[in-house]
């Protein structure tokens, strides 16, 4: 559907074609933006960690959905490390990840399971009967 016809139906607000052009450049900077912060969050865990290749699953609907979100992380990626336009692929590369939310829930659990066994029990509620939380020896 037509940019004007969804203000219209959908929103039930008429626009003019100076507001829907300026409308379209704020949602691209804010997905810019975005993109830009998911970039920094992947870059800060890279150098902390010493990473200096790898690639990042990323899972949702806006990373696989929204328009050019992935080349504008990359594109800060190489901003950041300062990749030239020498190299001819990222050492770091954020890709689609399938099915990401159960992989993370599990890796959650797995963690939290290892923190209880190891008798670290912030943020967990260990006392409730019938749990699946097995004892801690």
């Amino acid at each position: 559907m037509e940019t004007h016809a969804l203000f219209e139906k959908k929103l039930k607000i008429v626009t003019t074609e100076p507001e829907r052009k300026l409308i379209r450049r704020l949602a691209e900077l804010i997905g810019t933006r975005a993109a830009r912060l998911s970039a920094c969050g992947v870059a800060a865990i890279c150098k902390m960690k010493n990473i200096e290749s790898c690639h990042v699953g990323a899972d949702g609907s806006v990373f696989n959905k929204y328009p050019n979100f992935q080349e504008r992380g990359a594109k800060a990626l190489r901003e950041i490390f300062g990749w030239g336009r020498t190299i001819r692929k990222d050492p770091i590369q954020i890709v689609p990840s399938e099915d990401g939310s159960g992989v993370g829930a599990a890796l959650i659990a797995a963690l939290t399971m290892k923190r209880i066994r190891k008798g670290i029990h912030a943020g967990v509620n260990v006392k409730r009967k019938n749990s699946l939380i097995p004892p801690v020896p």
